[in-house]
């Protein structure tokens, strides 16, 4: 599995007001018009497998232990022959961790490199640190307070992907800039799909809703409101998603194909980078053709991911994971509640601005840590703010009182850093598009072309 999961835009891609609207509605450009939606699926086989209802536990648990080890086998087996190391972006997360085990199995330490972003205190950052140096892998690091926040930084990190690209701005920002440290000449491991294929999105009665009702589901939880609706009155939301179901819900359900063929498609698998190859053994099709047949009551709470991860990698899942807000996969009822209740505190005390426990910081991941600093003097705000003016000024959103977005305007209600997000990146992307558009207007200026366009206009002029 490589990055021929990358979405084929048109290029150069034309940010029309539809698309515009598009992007500040969802944080991403859905395509109605997509002719292979379901395409992250296109290795899974389809076919019903009735015998996974009739299995006990136990032995769907010795299924999918086989099931994953033949899915990275399989990836493994593919990338043969590459110089380099296995690199996989750790994180304090179940995926990542998962992939780690399964590269253990097959390759030596000395060929894994585990490579994470953040800082010190982000339960992402010292998760992952525990788990590499339990694994006994290499271990390189991006801080996170160290990069210099840059407009041509981020358009470069869009065209090394795709226009339009899905909040540049953060995390994604980070991994294109860990991926260009470590250089083309490696294998990438990503854990792209791994936590809807094993469960983590389930929702009860989701597989009984019929079209309008997912459709309703999926608009819920992606448009902002109140304060934060981006686009305007004449904006359908809904006419940018596909009026009729994917595929038969025999195959799968109307919640799960908006999941895959629009959230997944057009958002989460534009992080891969389009020059380099990587793997993405989630969606092998050993794996999905377990998972996605398994029980409903396998699928909640991701219970059977997390019995064969207790049964395949028992040492690094007795570590802490983001998951359990600290607490591990394998350990006891006691610990884990434990843990979620000291979680539970910690969040509390962060969302009153009180001081945590030893100093600790409760962000488990690099983006909230990121984005506070739109609240901060300093070259995130600054960046933010000349983005944001810069986008007003081209007169395209002109339905909104942008200057009232910017970070540290004296608004009445305060923006959300999500709202903050997508206006920067939707200029970031309005940039990356007119950089393409420079470089083919000069690419029909080279001294061959204007030559050939010279000899083209005496031709005429003698006729």
């Amino acid at each position: 599995m490589g990055t021929q999961l990358g979405i084929s835009r048109p290029a150069p891609f034309v940010f029309d007001r539809n698309r515009v609207e598009q992007y500040l509605a969802f944080g991403f450009n859905p395509d109605v018009d997509d002719p292979d939606p379901l395409q992250v699926l296109h290795e899974w086989s389809r076919q019903p497998r009735p015998d996974l209802a009739r299995m006990s536990e136990s032995d769907l648990v010795r299924a999918g232990v086989r099931a994953l080890r033949a899915a990275v086998e399989e990836c493994a087996v593919r990338t043969a022959g590459t110089r380099g190391d296995q690199v996989v972006f750790l994180s304090g997360g179940l995926d990542s961790r998962t992939i780690l085990g399964g590269l253990l199995e097959i390759f030596d330490r000395s060929e894994i490199l585990a490579v994470t972003f953040g800082m010190p205190g982000e339960q992402d950052f010292d998760f992952a640190a525990r788990v590499a140096k339990v694994a006994g892998v290499r271990h390189e690091t991006l801080e996170s307070a160290g990069v210099e926040w840059t407009t041509q930084g981020l358009v470069d990190s869009v065209l090394a992907r795709q226009i339009p690209l899905p909040f540049p701005f953060g995390q994604r920002y980070l991994s294109y800039l860990l991926h260009s440290r470590v250089g083309p000449d490696n294998v990438f491991w990503d854990g792209l799909c791994g936590d809807i294929v094993s469960g983590k999105l389930f929702r009860p009665g989701c597989e009984a809703w019929d079209w309008d009702t997912a459709v309703a589901d999926f608009l819920d939880k992606h448009l902002l409101v109140g304060r934060d609706r981006l686009y305007s009155s004449d904006f359908e939301p809904a006419r940018s998603i596909q009026p009729a179901p994917l595929c038969s819900t025999d195959d799968l359900s109307c919640y799960y194909q908006l999941m895959y063929g629009v959230r997944q498609r057009h958002y989460v698998s534009t992080r891969l980078l389009r020059e380099l190859p990587a793997c993405t053994p989630f969606l092998a099709g050993p794996w999905l053709d377990l998972m996605l047949r398994i029980p409903v009551r396998q699928r909640l709470k991701q219970h059977l991911y997390e019995e064969i991860q207790k049964q395949t990698f028992p040492r690094l899942f007795s570590l802490p994971t983001t998951a359990h807000g600290g607490g591990a996969v394998l350990e006891s009822r006691f610990t884990r509640t434990a843990h979620r209740l000291r979680f539970r505190a910690e969040h509390e005390m962060a969302r009153r601005g009180l001081p945590l426990f030893a100093g600790r910081r409760h962000e488990s991941g690099a983006n909230a840590a990121i984005r506070a600093g739109y609240r901060c003097t300093g070259e995130i705000r600054d960046l933010a703010v000349e983005n944001i003016s810069d986008l007003a000024a081209r007169g395209i959103v002109d339905w909104l009182d942008t200057g009232s977005y910017l970070p540290g305007c004296e608004a009445i209600e305060a923006p959300s850093d999500e709202a903050i997000t997508r206006l920067l990146g939707l200029e970031i992307n309005l940039k990356a598009a007119d950089q393409v558009l420079r470089a083919a207007d000069r690419a029909t200026r080279t001294p061959a072309a204007v030559d050939r366009a010279a000899r083209s206009s005496d031709v005429g002029r003698r006729d």
